[in-house]
């Protein structure tokens, strides 16, 4: 499980960048606005240019590529679905016809359409949070928040959910090392009746597991003096580099968004 929650609790790529010693509440304000200003963009070429400046923070910090490669297929299961439904549930001008039998598909250049832009954001987003997960570290993201004074139960609950999805999927991995020893053979489709029961007692098992697992857990951090109060750090105030590179960021940001709604045209108007 450490090296897992690693993975997520300590910087990635090259420590060494001067990426990485940005301080942390500075990038925290930086890439939350650049987020937010980058989700309401409605130009594509906005969107693209949006990513591609992500693109060239994310090599400056010297992140390593398949680290990048395994969060962002993450992005599959959430947006990937809805990216692929789009042309066929929104209506418009059809391009793309399939038909078997009494079904048929019709994907519309609108939902396409809205399928990319769907696609830019999140890939903007994702990159984003990426870029600020592996060049400070939860930990540090965490101690930015509180020094933000947002809620010690949010902070929380950021914390303890990261660290027991892992938990979980360590106790998940057990317990298919043990199945696997007894000799169990999946059958060629989830609706094969052994293989259902089999996978219906492992979600069971594992959900009871969990749950005292996570009592214990409990208890021993009531042990340890737990009172549900984060133990602030008191943080050295932030350089001016670490400043002008935050507003570096939010500049682009607010100079993409200028540029969508006529930025050049009262450019020339000035002139």
């Amino acid at each position: 499980m450490s090296q897992v929650m690693d993975h997520f609790l300590q910087p990635g790529g090259h420590s060494g960048s001067f990426m990485h010693r940005l301080d942390p509440r500075v990038k925290v304000v930086a890439v939350a606005g650049f987020v937010a200003l980058s989700t309401m963009l409605t130009s594509r070429t906005a969107l693209v240019l949006a990513v591609g400046f992500l693109l060239v923070l994310t090599a400056a910090a010297r992140l390593h590529l398949r680290q990048l490669v395994s969060r962002l297929l993450w992005l599959l299961p959430f947006a990937g679905v809805m990216i692929l439904l789009f042309p066929f549930i929104i209506p418009g001008e059809p391009f793309w016809r399939w038909e078997w039998g009494i079904l048929t598909l019709t994907a519309t250049r609108e939902g396409w359409q809205h399928a990319l832009m769907l696609f830019l954001r999140v890939f903007a987003a994702v990159l984003a949070v990426n870029f600020l997960m592996a060049t400070t570290g939860l930990r540090r993201v965490l101690e930015a928040l509180s020094f933000f004074r947002v809620p010690a139960v949010f902070i929380q609950l950021i914390e303890f959910t990261i660290r027991y999805i892992y938990v979980v999927g360590d106790e998940l991995r057990r317990m298919n090392t043990a199945r696997a020893a007894r000799g169990f053979v999946p059958g060629r489709h989830l609706f094969h009746l052994h293989t259902f029961r089999t996978l219906g007692q492992t979600v069971a098992v594992l959900f009871v597991r969990s749950w005292e697992r996570g009592e214990r857990i409990y208890h021993a951090m009531l042990a340890r003096g737990y009172s549900g109060e984060n133990r602030k750090r008191a943080l050295p105030p932030p350089g001016g580099w670490d400043l002008a590179w935050g507003a570096f960021i939010l500049s682009v940001a607010v100079g993409l968004r200028l540029f969508e709604l006529g930025g050049q045209i009262w450019l020339m108007s000035l002139k």
